[in-house]
């Protein structure tokens, strides 16, 4: 009895054995098959006694020749015949009418195609060569229209800038006017003491606001050294109340801070 276990080894010796019965039986149905079947015929036999051959028999050695002859002498092996080499069918056999037509059919073929790849290559080089001279003509288009641009951004700035200095300078030459205006209604106002000298300056700041009206304290930026014309400046700008502005709201807030400088004249 054969015990099947679940040990790697048993199935290894178990494939080996079912493996060796498997090839001794193929091995027997060969032998069976091959072995040659020879029918044998009776034979008949006379048994002699060796005694009575020595006594009736006599030995003769066997008959050697004279001149023994010599061995065959071995005759070299003839030589290949060298075999032509084949040449191929289309030369072996002529080529006929119809198989000729065909040739010169596939030529010509074979030539239209390569004069059409030819054509076709021909135009794509000068499409890319259109294309690429048309890129280069729009750049440079782009380019001068941007330098006609950039030179008109630059005449529109010029000319900005320029009107801006206009109007500064007209806007600065109006302000200076009303800030005349104002000198003169305070000066209207101020009523100056006997005994202030000639020529005396007093410079102030006043915040006015849209009004004409005057925030108070004034401020003194540098005094007279008069303090009987200082005093009698403050009282004239209270008196000039509101002060002369221009209609313009623009122009009205430069005069927001106004800086004046009253000089005494007699």
């Amino acid at each position: 009895m054969v015990t099947v276990t679940s040990d790697k080894g048993a199935q290894w010796w178990a494939w080996l054995l079912a493996m060796a019965v498997h090839v001794m039986f193929a091995l027997v149905l060969i032998l069976g098959v091959a072995w040659p079947r020879h029918v044998t015929t009776p034979m008949e036999a006379e048994l002699w006694s060796t005694k009575d051959m020595d006594a009736t028999m006599t030995r003769v050695p066997p008959p050697q020749p004279a001149n023994p002859p010599p061995p065959p002498k071995a005759e070299p092996a003839p030589r290949p015949t060298p075999v032509p080499p084949l040449l191929p069918k289309s030369e072996l056999t002529p080529k006929s009418e119809d198989a000729r037509d065909v040739d010169i059919a596939l030529k010509k073929k074979q030539e239209k195609e390569e004069k059409a790849r030819k054509q076709a290559e021909q135009h794509k080089r000068e499409m890319e060569q259109e294309a690429r001279q048309m890129k280069a003509d729009a750049l440079r288009e782009q380019l001068a229209d941007e330098a006609a641009q950039s030179a008109r951004d630059e005449a529109r700035r010029d000319q900005a800038a320029r009107l801006a200095l206009k109007a500064h300078a007209a806007q600065a030459t109006l302000i200076d006017r009303y800030k005349q205006a104002i000198i003169r209604k305070i000066r209207n106002n101020t009523q100056v003491p006997d005994g202030v000298p000639d020529g005396v300056s007093l410079e102030v700041d006043l915040t006015v606001l849209p009004t004409g009206e005057v925030l108070m304290p004034v401020k003194i930026i540098k005094s007279s050294a008069s303090p009987a014309y200082d005093r009698a400046v403050i009282q004239g700008i209270m008196r000039s109340q509101p002060l002369p502005l221009p209609d313009d709201p623009d122009l009205r807030r430069e005069f927001r801070t106004t800086h004046l400088q009253l000089k005494h004249e007699k």
